[in-house]
């Protein structure tokens, strides 16, 4: 047997470096096979995240849509009352021919409830894509904020203009009802206790805008970086007393702080989850 081996040492060996290279070429292709199923699968993976983005983008931009013009609608309705209950009076005053006004306090609620549900429509998606989007936390603190001063300045608001705007009477009220019902005229200190209300709720409806401005600012810069390269500068208010959301780190937990601790809606939520945890203490 050694003798054989050794008159066949030759043949031998090359059969076993044959053998070693087919197993090392096979080894290669199972490791280059490995290596192009897990970039296939990162691909696939980097791929649907980058459709996923476009979807929620999609989904956000329609958001927006909705909400900036319900809140225009809303706002820029009642912001015209007081203008328009002056001119009526001027007119009234100096005996020049005059129509009813033709603003209604109900119409205006109506648009104000059109724009809160449009503000549950958005939160609502916030609170859909959080896990993936954790950012979206600001915007939905922000905006909760900001309809909090909404819905304290509507109250007042709503009351004043029921008590200033005419009223149409119902289709059946008997003829001798006027049509419209027309309210008493203002003196000066009540037409500017209604702008002061007009401006508060105008006030608030127009940092939900400018939040929602600031959101599809970040939506496009976040969400659509892997389909274009160019990116859309911040909202560079003249008043540095707004606020612009941002989502960068030096930024966010700042911004966190500020309409958690700072503002009207942040100092209301601590005061109930105060209350909440001293009811619950003495049960």
């Amino acid at each position: 047997m050694l003798c054989w081996i050794q008159e066949n040492a030759v043949d031998l060996i090359g059969h076993l470096l044959t053998l070693i290279g087919i197993i090392v070429g096979a080894l290669i292709v199972v490791f280059q096979l490995s290596r192009q199923h897990r970039s296939s699968l990162a691909l696939q993976k980097d791929n649907a995240k980058e459709v996923l983005k476009l979807d929620i983008y999609k989904t956000l931009d329609e958001r927006i849509r909705q909400l900036s013009d319900a809140i225009t609608s809303a706002s820029m309705y009642v912001f015209m009352i007081p203008a328009q209950i002056e001119t009526y009076q001027e007119q009234i005053s100096n005996k020049f021919p005059s129509q009813p006004l033709t603003k209604r306090a109900l119409e205006f609620l109506r648009l104000h409830e059109k724009a809160g549900e449009a503000t549950v429509r958005i939160i609502e998606e916030f609170e859909a894509w959080l896990i993936s989007l954790p950012e979206l936390e600001l915007f939905q603190t922000a905006i909760n904020s900001a309809n909090y001063d909404a819905r304290e300045a509507i109250q007042p608001l709503f009351s004043a203009l029921v008590r200033v705007l005419p009223i149409d009477p119902p289709e059946d009220a008997p003829q001798n009802v006027p049509r419209p019902i027309t309210k008493p005229l203002l003196d000066r200190k009540q037409l500017q206790e209604l702008r002061t209300l007009v401006d508060n709720y105008k006030n608030a409806m127009d940092d939900i805008g400018c939040y929602i401005f600031d959101l599809r600012v970040e939506a496009q810069n976040n969400l659509l970086s892997g389909l274009f390269e160019h990116r859309v500068p911040p909202r560079k208010p003249l008043d540095k007393k707004f606020k612009v959301l941002s989502t960068k780190p030096e930024k966010l937990e700042e911004l966190m702080t500020y309409f958690k601790e700072q503002t009207a809606w942040g100092k209301n939520k601590i005061r109930l989850d105060a209350e909440f945890e001293e009811s619950n203490g003495k049960k």
